[in-house]
């Protein structure tokens, strides 16, 4: 089922009569395959989509549990599915807000998304990024 999670989400009673917007990071197992991929919801649309990125976009495991990393460190948001590489956007529009797990309502009954073993890792404003970070991804060229 579509959804996602929002990263530096904004609720305020000036936009929108105070509606969810801001990035968030797709979960898509439909056959457009864009998990991954970045969405500013309820403003500007898709700002970073898989479709020039066939290894993320076969990185879903569908019927399997998938881990989804996301990394928002200042005007920087990466992800990964599964270990691949997904989006790597430089955007200064939002630069903090909430982090929220989004499920689209649907009219069909018995359909689950389920999220286990969610860490929060607040890298702060440390210049030790990303070589005293464990896990970071070889092969990524970091700021």
């Amino acid at each position: 089922m579509n959804s996602g999670v929002m990263i530096r989400a904004l609720s305020i009673p000036e936009y929108r009569q105070s509606r969810v917007h801001g990035y968030q990071v797709e979960i898509d197992p439909s056959s457009r395959a864009w998990t991954g991929g970045i969405y500013d919801e309820a403003r500007r649309g898709w700002l970073y989509d898989l479709r020039h990125n066939e290894a993320a976009r076969n990185a879903f495991k569908h019927g399997e549990w998938n881990k989804l990393h996301i990394e928002a460190i200042g005007n920087s948001i990466r992800t990964w599915l599964n270990g691949v590489p997904c989006a790597n956007l430089v955007d200064a529009m939002t630069a903090e807000g909430f982090i929220g797990l989004q499920v689209h309502s649907r009219k069909e009954s018995g359909i689950q998304v389920r999220w286990r073993n969610i860490r929060i890792l607040d890298l702060g404003t440390t210049n030790e990024f990303p070589q005293k970070i464990k896990g970071h991804t070889p092969g990524w060229i970091y700021p």
